[in-house]
């Protein structure tokens, strides 16, 4: 029976656990055959080897798996339940999940996809036990490719992931209901993005490190408008703001207050140049 050992030992990998250093099989009268982790000598006299029986129920230190083998190994459906309470039910190849299987964590997450290797691998939906979810592709138990996941606050987001993070383009709408909608790196906004405020702004362009940096335009629901570059979440260098009623400033920019050089030019399309410094007009320069 010293063939039985390798099966018990393969408890120890992380989707099923534990190993002893003797065993003892017995038939339990009326029930499934069950090979019995102890400290005893093994009792083989008379009892066929497990790779001889499809079906087989081991159980080791208060862990078990029950399922079908492949000689001395996992192969075909089974389940797997540890000491914590975490369950593994699913497809296993070469003693390891691989295949189609549903993991239940001790803290009460459920994962149901595609094993490769003990590692959810391809296709999965990962339950979280506070409502939150996430559903879409997974590379060595990590998510990879594209998914859709939501948060417990009612945020959402539908796009690319990559080591855990959003990466690629993708779509997030926060809790509060402003909506993005372009590129990420590492969870963050960078890259050309739009960005729908809760309030009806719109903006559009470039980001990093999720804030509004380099060239965009901002358009307000009653009107307004920017247009010109960006740093830090502000308006800074360059850029052309117009009022609804017609008015137009197009000059420098600083922290998001005119600063510098600019023209302006009234709603009756009367315009001046002029200076500023903090937002506030310092003179005209000349009358055009």
């Amino acid at each position: 029976m010293s063939s039985i050992f390798p099966q018990v030992m393969a408890l120890l990998n992380p989707m099923s656990c534990l190993s002893c250093n003797a065993c003892c099989v017995t038939d339990l009268e009326g029930g499934e055959p069950i090979v019995v982790a102890s400290q005893s000598l093994w009792f083989s006299k008379g009892i066929p080897r497990l790779l001889e029986r499809p079906r087989q129920k081991v159980e080791v230190d208060g862990g078990a798996y029950v399922g079908e083998w492949l000689g001395n190994s996992r192969h075909g459906h089974g389940i797997v339940t540890r000491p914590d309470g975490s369950k593994y039910d699913g497809q296993f190849r070469n003693d390891r999940s691989h295949g189609e299987g549903k993991l239940t964590h001790a803290n009460g997450d459920v994962h149901d996809g595609h094993w490769v290797n003990d590692k959810a691998d391809g296709e999965g939906k990962l339950l979280r036990i506070d409502g939150s979810w996430y559903d879409g592709e997974w590379k060595q138990d990590v998510k990879f490719g594209h998914g859709h996941e939501t948060w417990v606050d009612g945020a959402e987001f539908r796009g690319e992931y990559r080591n855990n993070k959003k990466n690629g383009h993708g779509v997030y709408t926060s809790a509060e209901g402003s909506t993005y909608a372009g590129q990420f790196v590492n969870d963050a906004r960078e890259g050309e993005g739009t960005f729908t405020f809760a309030d009806a702004r719109v903006f559009e362009g470039q980001w990093k490190k999720g804030q509004m940096h380099g060239a965009g335009r901002m358009q307000w629901p009653d009107g307004r408008c920017y247009e010109g570059q960006y740093e830090d979440d502000r308006k800074s260098g360059d850029g052309t703001f117009k009022w609804p009623d017609g008015r137009c400033y197009v000059g420098q920019w600083k922290a998001g207050k005119q600063h510098g050089f600019g023209d302006y030019m009234d709603a009756k399309a009367w315009g001046r140049s002029g200076e500023w410094e903090d937002g506030i007009r310092l003179r005209w320069l000349e009358t055009r």
